[in-house]
């Protein structure tokens, strides 16, 4: 009993102690699962109308992107140009998916597999395609329709070409895929844009008066007064009218979230000590070149240029003056350099010249090898031997040929010089085909094993030269880069504050550069490129925080951080000096206007002498010209110029930039037949583009988007 009484007398702190376990344990799991939350929000790359990206699924897009431009470039690398391009790229992909794709659902946009059909081998080829390099013709440019079919019969029948070449083709084939699903997206948004400018009719009127206003062209003679010639200081402007104005065009000053550095921007250059060291290098690479027996190697071991054992002809060298000058005057064997222009150290030898075609056009066979080396080599020469007895070699490449490309054209590989043969297969091709007279032919060897070329025309002989070029970029050594890296960093050591650094960076040969905006988007800072690390550091620090020293783009770069602008719309009192000057040209406008009319002057030479200014003209202006020549933007005054009576002075103009008076001295109109239907489409197409462009920009502003790309890019 005497237990239970001590119990029952406890009972209280009991239920006091067991309460608030159990409260610790709610919020431990609170705070568990809250803390789980942070951690997936912070993954979060985007978020668009609720629809979420993590850091995974973005990467898994911008990697797919990335194969695809590589694939396209033929580039196992891209820089960080194209990698920006790509991530803005996947960026409006997903926007677009989640803004776009509901509403083409929604209204039942598809496309068809005619449509497809027709934008790949129809009349209405896609964008997509014709402004690829793939089917673009390498010579001229233009895109080639025949190189589609190929593409699409070759990635049909992949396993049909030998087994060295279905790599590539499947690479292409994945290029396709990729390909299709941008021209079917591209045909619905163009569906959907169309729709869109539907709604924008042009009616006759608005068709026969943009014709005729096209039409009229004046000439003028003018008289101008700059309101920038008049002291902003002598004129009055009420506060209240620029708070009006600032209200009437509050939406042209909404604002991205901004924040605000300092930094300091150190070039990376080469020091004097790199030049002098560069000097004697280049000395010793001179003495070199005098005495060695292998210019190729020494060529490919010091220069930034490979050797090439070929002969060019003087357009080879692309108008390299420098060259062109040396080697037309050279003998064999000498050397010119070290030159020094352009921070380069150049030296120059010519090992050879000779008379030769600046190029030939060969064809080629490649015959299926055998699996005895001398076995292939009696094929190849018995189909050799048939050709020079007078076989058409168009019929024996369709009978022997592996390569189906080439059969394809008989054999046809084009023209080619010395450097492109021996970039198509190798140092025994080049040799051979420019030894070869207009129709010969010859068996060369290559990995690929054995192949009748036959040179089908060549061009005229003309002067060549084959030159060993040694050219070295001077740029800072590591004894240099360490001190500029150094010098800076004990600088910021010593000065650890903003306010420090700004009171020092002068007399310690520093430019700070102040009050610098940049924005999640950015990629630059200032002139500075590559700069997106600073950018993200600035997004993710706090203010007075300095940044480490940051490289960008040869450049090391140290940052302060000032502060944030939100998102919104920027202050009165930031624009009030924009609006200030605006309302204070109305102003001298309105004041200069009235003390001219007052004057009751008559001629242009008058107003001319009255604005202590000098007449000037200007011919053909119309309702369209944009920009008005020495004059500028001026809406008011072509207006006004176009329907004034000719040779009569105009009163006093106020424009957007300065008071003008102007007198029409000819007017011309096209004599151009109006064709209703016409004129009518080409406002409308000039409507349609317009909504193009307007279209994605209005889904994304009304779009509930939450962009953390800047923590992650």
């Amino acid at each position: 009993m005497a237990t239970l009484e001590k119990i029952r007398n406890k009972a209280g702190l009991l239920v006091g102690v067991v309460g608030l376990a159990l409260f610790a344990f709610i919020i431990g799991d609170l705070l568990n699962s809250s803390s789980s939350f942070r951690n997936r929000n912070m993954n979060n790359v985007l978020v668009v109308n609720g629809k979420t990206i993590d850091y995974q699924e973005y990467m898994y897009r911008e990697n797919e992107l990335t194969e695809r431009y590589k694939l396209q470039l033929g580039a196992s690398s891209l820089n960080e140009t194209y990698m920006t391009q790509i991530r803005q790229a996947v960026y409006e992909d997903i926007v677009m998916e989640n803004t776009f794709n509901p509403r083409l659902e929604e209204l039942g946009i598809t496309v068809t597999t005619q449509e497809m059909t027709d934008m790949v081998e129809g009349e209405s080829i896609s964008p997509v395609i014709y402004q690829s390099r793939i089917f673009q013709d390498p010579e001229t440019g233009l895109f080639d329709r025949s190189s589609v079919t190929q593409f699409l019969f070759q990635i049909k029948n992949v396993e049909s070409f030998r087994p060295e070449y279905q790599p590539q083709i499947m690479q292409n084939k994945m290029i396709w895929m990729y390909m299709e699903k941008d021209i079917k997206r591209n045909r619905q948004y163009e569906k959907y844009t169309s729709l869109i400018s539907k709604a924008i009719a042009v009616n006759k009127l608005e068709a026969k008066d943009a014709f005729d206003n096209s039409n009229i062209s004046s000439d003028i003679v003018y008289a101008m007064q700059t309101f920038s010639a008049i002291d902003d200081t002598l004129i009055n402007v009420p506060a209240s009218e620029i708070e009006k104005l600032y209200n009437e065009r509050k939406e042209m000053f909404r604002q991205q979230e901004a924040h605000i550095i300092d930094y300091i921007a150190v070039d990376i250059v080469p020091s004097p000590e790199d030049y002098e060291q560069a000097s004697k290098d280049m000395d010793a690479i001179r003495a070199e070149l005098e005495t060695t027996d292998n210019v190729a190697a020494l060529t490919n071991e010091k220069s930034e240029r490979k050797y090439i054992n070929a002969f060019f002809s003087i357009p080879g060298f692309n108008e390299d003056k420098d060259l062109i000058d040396f080697i037309t005057e050279a003998s064999i064997g000498d050397i010119e350099g070290p030159l020094f222009k352009d921070n380069q150290y150049r030296i120059m030898q010519l090992i050879d010249k000779t008379e030769n075609s600046d190029s030939v056009e060969v064809s080629i066979i490649s015959p299926a090898a055998r699996n005895i080396e001398s076995d292939s080599r009696a094929y190849v020469d018995s189909i050799l031997n048939v050709l020079t007895e007078g076989a058409d070699f168009v019929e024996i490449v369709q009978k022997h040929s592996t390569n189906d490309q080439f059969a394809e054209n008989g054999g046809e590989v084009g023209w080619m010089t010395e450097a492109g043969a021996l970039q198509f297969m190798n140092e025994e091709f080049r040799r051979t085909v420019f030894s070869l007279n207009t129709g010969q032919c010859a068996v060369v060897k290559s990995t690929y094993g054995l192949h009748i070329v036959k040179v089908t025309n060549r061009t005229k002989k003309v002067p060549k030269y084959k030159v060993a070029d040694i050219v070295y970029t001077i740029t800072p050594s590591s004894t240099t880069r360490s001190h500029l890296y150094n010098t800076l960093n004990q600088f910021i050591a010593q000065n650890n504050t903003g306010e420090k650094i700004e009171a020092s960076a002068k007399d310690h040969g520093y430019l700070l550069t102040p009050n610098v905006q940049v924005h999640s988007t950015d990629i630059t800072v200032g002139s500075i490129s590559g700069a997106r690390q600073i950018i993200r550091w600035a997004f993710n620090s706090k203010k007075g925080q300095i940044s480490d020293i940051t490289e960008c783009d040869n450049t090391f770069v140290v940052a302060i951080q000032k502060g944030k602008l939100p998102e919104g719309y920027q202050s009165l009192a930031s624009v009030t000096p924009l609006l200030r000057t605006e309302l204070a040209f109305r102003i001298k406008g309105e004041e200069l206007a009235a003390k001219l009319r007052s004057k009751e002057l008559s001629s242009i030479m008058d107003y001319a002498e009255e604005m202590n200014t000098i007449p000037d003209t200007v011919k053909f202006i119309t309702m369209s010209t944009s920009r008005i020549a020495n004059i500028g933007v001026e809406p008011k005054l072509n207006a006004l110029i176009t329907f004034a009576p000719l040779n009569t002075v105009s009163d006093p103009v106020a424009g957007n930039n300065g008071l003008y008076v102007f007198e029409v001295t000819n007017r011309t109109n096209d004599q151009q037949s109006y064709v209703e239907e016409n004129q009518k489409k080409m406002l409308e197409s000039g409507n349609s583009y317009r909504v193009s462009g307007l279209v994605f920009q209005f889904m994304q502003q009304n779009a509930k988007i939450i962009d953390n790309r800047v923590r992650f890019f």
